[in-house]
């Protein structure tokens, strides 16, 4: 039995899964992404395997559920995305010519904006759900496709040099502007890290595990020496944080 046949099986037989809605599993989607992120992030092949796995089973059962409400069905799923790569990739299945990456997305953006045939905004398809940083690198790679970027990476470090200084003079006076300015200095992070080839979301992500981590055996440290962290300024704690980072590298 394939895993379409298991999830028709579920679909049919088992009350959890008879009672999902298209709006019910939605957020497993996001969920099983996640998941699959992590478990790519670590090479581990049974993990991926699994994974994918899971996140296959939460698209077969969306299929299974909009199939029962007479909206779509497997067929009709697959020939609609064979169609799209077919249509989106001129240079494999047609005769257009291409000199590398640049042209490709160049095309796809192209390709994209006709089949709009005017009816949505540039960034329709971005959606508002994702993750800030991620939905910012998304809108910038997009814009990026049809010319509006900056030549090399002064420009985005200029920017990101610009707009802390206009937040620097906006700390202290009695303003509502203090969310906008850091916005604008995280978009243009953002920006800067697409320039140099990094994806912002899983290098604060990277950030984010570090300082749990070193934060993690700050508070080790501390209780072996019978001190109390609440009590400690925070240049004692940062003394401890110091004798971390040092142990960190030493190990490297």
């Amino acid at each position: 039995m394939n895993l379409r046949e298991i999830v028709a099986r579920l679909r049919s037989q088992c009350p959890w899964d008879r009672k999902q809605t298209l709006s019910s599993i939605k957020h497993l989607y996001i969920e099983e992404a996640y998941e699959l992120s992590e478990a790519l992030e670590s090479g581990d092949g049974a993990k991926i395997e699994e994974e994918l796995g899971d996140l296959l089973y939460i698209v077969f059962m969306g299929i299974e559920i909009a199939r029962d409400a007479g909206l779509t069905d497997y067929e009709k799923v697959q020939e609609r995305a064979a169609e799209k790569l077919i249509r989106r990739h001129p240079h494999v299945f047609g005769e257009t010519k291409v000199e590398g990456e640049a042209d490709v997305l160049a095309n796809w953006e192209r390709i994209k904006e006709a089949e709009k045939s005017g009816k949505a905004g540039f960034f329709e398809g971005v959606p508002k759900s994702l993750p800030a940083l991620i939905r910012a690198q998304m809108m910038q790679e997009r814009a990026a496709r049809v010319g509006f970027d900056w030549e090399s990476t002064r420009g985005p470090l200029a920017k990101v040099r610009e707009e802390t200084q206009e937040l620097t003079e906006h700390i202290g006076k009695e303003t509502d502007d203090l969310e906008r300015e850091l916005g604008d200095i995280l978009f243009s992070v953002v920006n800067l890290a697409r320039h140099i080839g990094v994806r912002a979301e899983e290098a604060l992500e990277r950030s984010n595990a570090k300082f749990q981590r070193r934060f993690e055996e700050v508070r080790r440290l501390a209780k072996e020496r019978g001190l109390d962290m609440t009590k400690m300024g925070i240049e004692e704690l940062d003394k401890l944080w110091d004798e971390i980072k040092a142990e960190e590298k030493g190990n490297f």
